[in-house]
């Protein structure tokens, strides 16, 4: 569902939850992956995420190199018996 993932942290966040501000240290993950494929990749992201609301969203790519986004598309393409794969 995505071509690739990049770690990013720890990160100090500070958010509001349950109507306190809450600091916690966490990870950023970027993930590269094509419109068609977004809503089932959050999904799968929030069946494997251990909070209640994490957060999904996507940044429109406005530009990119023609080969780069190629590999991208052809990355996330389902080929016949591959199926879905999470690691």
């Amino acid at each position: 569902m995505a071509a690739d993932a990049q770690k990013i942290g720890p990160i100090a966040s500070t958010y509001w939850w349950a109507g306190q501000i809450q600091h916690s240290e966490e990870w950023l993950l970027l993930m590269k992956t094509t419109v068609e494929n977004f809503e089932g990749l959050a999904r799968l992201v929030q069946e494997l995420h251990s909070y209640e609301v994490p957060q999904i969203v996507a940044v429109p790519l406005m530009a990119g190199t023609a080969d780069y986004l190629e590999w991208i598309r052809r990355e996330t393409e389902a080929p016949a018996g591959r199926g879905d794969v999470a690691e």
